[in-house]
Protein backbone atom coordinates (compact mmCIF):
# COMPACT_ATOMS: atom_id res chain seq x y z
CA UNK A 1 0.00 0.00 0.00
CA UNK A 2 1.27 3.50 -0.83
CA UNK A 3 2.25 5.76 2.04
CA UNK A 4 -0.66 8.22 2.11
CA UNK A 5 1.30 10.64 4.31
CA UNK A 6 3.88 11.12 1.54
CA UNK A 7 1.08 11.80 -0.97
CA UNK A 8 -0.49 14.31 1.44
CA UNK A 9 2.83 16.05 2.11
CA UNK A 10 3.79 16.32 -1.57
CA UNK A 11 0.43 17.62 -2.83
CA UNK A 12 0.24 21.33 -3.74
CA UNK A 13 -2.47 23.67 -4.99
CA UNK A 14 -1.59 23.86 -8.68
CA UNK A 15 -2.79 26.79 -10.78
CA UNK A 16 -0.75 26.33 -13.97
CA UNK A 17 -1.85 23.50 -16.24
CA UNK A 18 -0.81 22.11 -19.58
CA UNK A 19 -3.34 22.62 -22.36
CA UNK A 20 -4.11 18.91 -22.45
CA UNK A 21 -7.37 17.02 -21.96
CA UNK A 22 -7.48 14.69 -18.97
CA UNK A 23 -8.17 11.06 -19.83
CA UNK A 24 -11.66 9.73 -19.08
CA UNK A 25 -10.33 6.85 -16.98
CA UNK A 26 -8.40 9.33 -14.81
CA UNK A 27 -11.52 11.46 -14.33
CA UNK A 28 -13.41 8.36 -13.20
CA UNK A 29 -10.66 7.49 -10.70
CA UNK A 30 -10.93 11.00 -9.25
CA UNK A 31 -14.72 10.74 -8.95
CA UNK A 32 -14.41 7.31 -7.37
CA UNK A 33 -12.06 8.71 -4.71
CA UNK A 34 -14.68 11.34 -3.88
CA UNK A 35 -17.50 8.80 -3.84
CA UNK A 36 -15.74 6.83 -1.10
CA UNK A 37 -15.32 9.80 1.25
CA UNK A 38 -16.89 9.48 4.70
CA UNK A 39 -19.91 11.63 5.53
CA UNK A 40 -22.20 12.28 8.49
CA UNK A 41 -24.70 9.40 8.79
CA UNK A 42 -23.42 8.25 5.38
CA UNK A 43 -25.52 11.00 3.76
CA UNK A 44 -23.13 11.35 0.80
CA UNK A 45 -24.41 14.89 0.09
CA UNK A 46 -21.98 15.67 -2.73
CA UNK A 47 -23.00 15.89 -6.37
CA UNK A 48 -20.73 16.88 -9.24
CA UNK A 49 -20.96 18.64 -12.54
CA UNK A 50 -17.84 17.87 -14.57
CA UNK A 51 -17.02 20.64 -17.03
CA UNK A 52 -14.61 20.22 -19.95
CA UNK A 53 -16.25 22.56 -22.47
CA UNK A 54 -13.81 25.46 -22.98
CA UNK A 55 -16.53 28.10 -23.46
CA UNK A 56 -18.25 27.06 -20.22
CA UNK A 57 -14.90 26.99 -18.40
CA UNK A 58 -14.23 30.57 -19.56
CA UNK A 59 -17.63 31.68 -18.19
CA UNK A 60 -17.07 29.82 -14.92
CA UNK A 61 -13.63 31.42 -14.67
CA UNK A 62 -15.22 34.87 -15.03
CA UNK A 63 -17.65 34.01 -12.21
CA UNK A 64 -14.69 33.11 -9.97
CA UNK A 65 -12.52 36.11 -10.77
CA UNK A 66 -12.11 38.67 -8.00
CA UNK A 67 -9.69 41.33 -9.23
CA UNK A 68 -6.76 39.09 -10.25
CA UNK A 69 -7.57 36.33 -7.75
CA UNK A 70 -8.70 33.06 -9.37
CA UNK A 71 -7.79 34.21 -12.89
CA UNK A 72 -6.26 30.74 -13.42
CA UNK A 73 -9.71 29.06 -13.34
CA UNK A 74 -10.57 29.98 -16.94
CA UNK A 75 -7.42 28.19 -18.18
CA UNK A 76 -8.07 24.86 -16.44
CA UNK A 77 -8.82 21.93 -18.76
CA UNK A 78 -11.25 20.41 -16.25
CA UNK A 79 -13.48 21.74 -13.48
CA UNK A 80 -15.56 19.82 -10.97
CA UNK A 81 -18.42 21.84 -9.50
CA UNK A 82 -19.46 20.35 -6.17
CA UNK A 83 -23.08 21.03 -5.28
CA UNK A 84 -25.59 19.65 -2.82
CA UNK A 85 -29.32 19.59 -2.21
CA UNK A 86 -29.01 18.61 1.43
CA UNK A 87 -28.98 21.06 4.30
CA UNK A 88 -27.55 19.96 7.59
CA UNK A 89 -24.68 21.24 9.67
CA UNK A 90 -22.13 18.80 8.27
CA UNK A 91 -22.73 19.27 4.53
CA UNK A 92 -19.82 21.61 3.85
CA UNK A 93 -17.44 19.52 5.94
CA UNK A 94 -18.56 16.33 4.16
CA UNK A 95 -18.07 17.95 0.75
CA UNK A 96 -14.66 19.26 1.87
CA UNK A 97 -13.55 15.75 2.82
CA UNK A 98 -14.82 14.51 -0.54
CA UNK A 99 -12.91 17.28 -2.34
CA UNK A 100 -9.70 16.41 -0.50
CA UNK A 101 -10.06 12.75 -1.44
CA UNK A 102 -10.38 13.73 -5.10
CA UNK A 103 -7.43 16.12 -5.01
CA UNK A 104 -5.21 13.50 -3.33
CA UNK A 105 -6.18 10.87 -5.90
CA UNK A 106 -5.49 13.34 -8.70
CA UNK A 107 -2.06 14.09 -7.25
CA UNK A 108 -1.28 10.38 -6.89
CA UNK A 109 -1.82 9.92 -10.66
CA UNK A 110 0.12 13.04 -11.70
CA UNK A 111 -2.73 15.53 -12.02
CA UNK A 112 -2.64 18.93 -10.33
CA UNK A 113 -5.66 20.50 -8.64
CA UNK A 114 -6.80 23.57 -6.77
CA UNK A 115 -9.92 24.05 -4.65
CA UNK A 116 -11.79 27.28 -5.39
CA UNK A 117 -14.06 28.63 -2.67
CA UNK A 118 -14.49 32.22 -3.87
CA UNK A 119 -17.07 32.55 -6.65
CA UNK A 120 -20.34 34.23 -7.55
CA UNK A 121 -22.72 31.40 -6.74
CA UNK A 122 -25.76 32.77 -8.56
CA UNK A 123 -23.69 33.29 -11.71
CA UNK A 124 -22.30 29.72 -11.51
CA UNK A 125 -25.85 28.36 -11.10
CA UNK A 126 -26.96 30.33 -14.15
CA UNK A 127 -24.06 29.05 -16.28
CA UNK A 128 -24.61 25.36 -15.43
CA UNK A 129 -28.41 25.56 -15.16
CA UNK A 130 -28.43 24.59 -11.47
CA UNK A 131 -31.82 25.08 -9.76
CA UNK A 132 -32.08 27.80 -7.12
CA UNK A 133 -32.70 25.38 -4.24
CA UNK A 134 -29.35 23.60 -4.77
CA UNK A 135 -26.12 24.97 -3.27
CA UNK A 136 -22.68 25.22 -4.85
CA UNK A 137 -20.16 24.25 -2.17
CA UNK A 138 -17.00 24.76 -4.19
CA UNK A 139 -15.11 24.08 -7.39
CA UNK A 140 -11.96 22.12 -8.10
CA UNK A 141 -9.77 22.79 -11.12
CA UNK A 142 -7.74 19.89 -12.49
CA UNK A 143 -5.00 19.61 -15.08
CA UNK A 144 -1.64 18.09 -15.87
CA UNK A 145 0.93 20.20 -14.01
CA UNK A 146 2.85 22.82 -15.97
CA UNK A 147 5.41 22.96 -13.14
CA UNK A 148 5.97 21.80 -9.57
CA UNK A 149 5.64 24.01 -6.50
CA UNK A 150 7.77 24.21 -3.39
CA UNK A 151 6.15 23.15 -0.12
CA UNK A 152 4.54 25.87 1.96
CA UNK A 153 5.46 26.37 5.61
CA UNK A 154 3.61 24.45 8.31
CA UNK A 155 3.30 25.16 12.00
CA UNK A 156 5.31 22.90 14.29
CA UNK A 157 3.43 20.13 16.07
CA UNK A 158 4.14 21.84 19.39
CA UNK A 159 2.17 24.86 18.12
CA UNK A 160 -0.97 22.92 17.18
CA UNK A 161 -1.20 19.96 19.56
CA UNK A 162 -2.18 19.91 23.23
CA UNK A 163 -2.54 16.77 25.32
CA UNK A 164 -5.45 16.11 27.63
CA UNK A 165 -6.23 19.76 28.51
CA UNK A 166 -6.29 23.17 26.90
CA UNK A 167 -3.55 25.57 28.00
CA UNK A 168 -3.37 29.17 26.82
CA UNK A 169 -0.39 30.21 24.75
CA UNK A 170 0.33 32.67 21.94
CA UNK A 171 -0.86 31.69 18.49
CA UNK A 172 1.95 31.81 15.98
CA UNK A 173 1.56 33.29 12.52
CA UNK A 174 3.70 31.73 9.81
CA UNK A 175 3.86 34.77 7.53
CA UNK A 176 1.80 37.48 5.92
CA UNK A 177 0.17 34.74 3.84
CA UNK A 178 -2.06 33.98 6.83
CA UNK A 179 -3.37 37.53 6.76
CA UNK A 180 -4.00 37.23 3.03
CA UNK A 181 -5.88 33.93 3.42
CA UNK A 182 -8.06 35.54 6.10
CA UNK A 183 -8.78 38.38 3.71
CA UNK A 184 -9.65 35.86 0.98
CA UNK A 185 -12.12 34.10 3.25
CA UNK A 186 -13.92 37.42 3.88
CA UNK A 187 -14.04 38.15 0.15
CA UNK A 188 -15.28 34.62 -0.47
CA UNK A 189 -18.25 35.12 1.87
CA UNK A 190 -19.06 38.44 0.22
CA UNK A 191 -19.03 37.08 -3.35
CA UNK A 192 -20.56 33.66 -2.71
CA UNK A 193 -24.20 34.75 -3.00
CA UNK A 194 -23.77 37.24 -5.86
Amino acid sequence: MNDILEIIKSRRSIRNYKNEKIKDEEILKIVEAGRWAPSASNNQPWRFIIVQNKELIKKIGDACKILTINSFVEKAPLIFIIYTEKKHRWVELDCGICAENMMLEAHSIGIGSCFVGAFKENRIKEIINLPEDLNVVGLITFGYKENEKEPTLRLDLKDIVKYDFYTKDKTKIISNKNIKSGFLSIISIFFKKR
